[in-house]
């Protein structure tokens, strides 16, 4: 007996396996949902910025069980977004400024989208990358990138604080 080898997994494009995909559970919640006016109503027209409550919660709820903190994650810690590349571009939007903004740090590998959206937010050029060790982000290793960057753009007469 012969086995055929599969392809390779394609791990960039992050999608996940469309056997993993709930659409037999959605179909009876969303038929649900949109019987009943007084959660379709609210759920089908723009809703508060941080999201619909109900699901703000459950989700705090969820997540205290599962991975039981020392205080409770509360409603008022969670924002239901379009995704992570959604909620990425609306807190760039928020937070930074092109004009501002000389370098941006992300560890490395980074969300393979992010590099994406920082681009198309203004920081083309401007991505750094910062490796890991055993304790997360390489400390010494960004401290020393900042301090260089902060003597090129004063040689270059840039002194506007970042």
């Amino acid at each position: 007996m012969s086995i055929q080898p599969k392809g390779p997994i394609n791990l960039l494009r992050g999608w996940p396996h469309p056997d993993l995909l709930p659409a037999a559970r959605l179909k009876p919640a969303t038929t649900s949902a949109l019987s009943d006016t007084s959660i379709s109503t609210a759920g089908l027209e723009y809703g508060p910025d941080d999201g619909y409550y109900p699901l703000r919660d459950s989700m705090a709820r969820l997540l205290t069980d599962f991975y039981t903190p020392k205080q409770a994650v509360t409603a008022d810690r969670i924002c239901i977004t379009g995704g992570a590349s959604q909620s990425l571009a609306c807190l760039l939007q928020v937070f930074t400024d092109p004009l501002y903004t000389r370098n941006v740090w992300m560890v490395a590998p980074t969300y393979f989208l992010a590099c994406r959206i920082f681009e198309d937010s203004g920081f083309a050029g401007r991505l750094r990358a910062v490796p890991e060790d055993e304790e997360g982000i390489d400390i010494d290793f960004l401290a020393t990138q900042i301090k260089k960057s902060e003597e090129k753009a004063a040689a270059e007469g840039n002194t506007t604080p970042v």
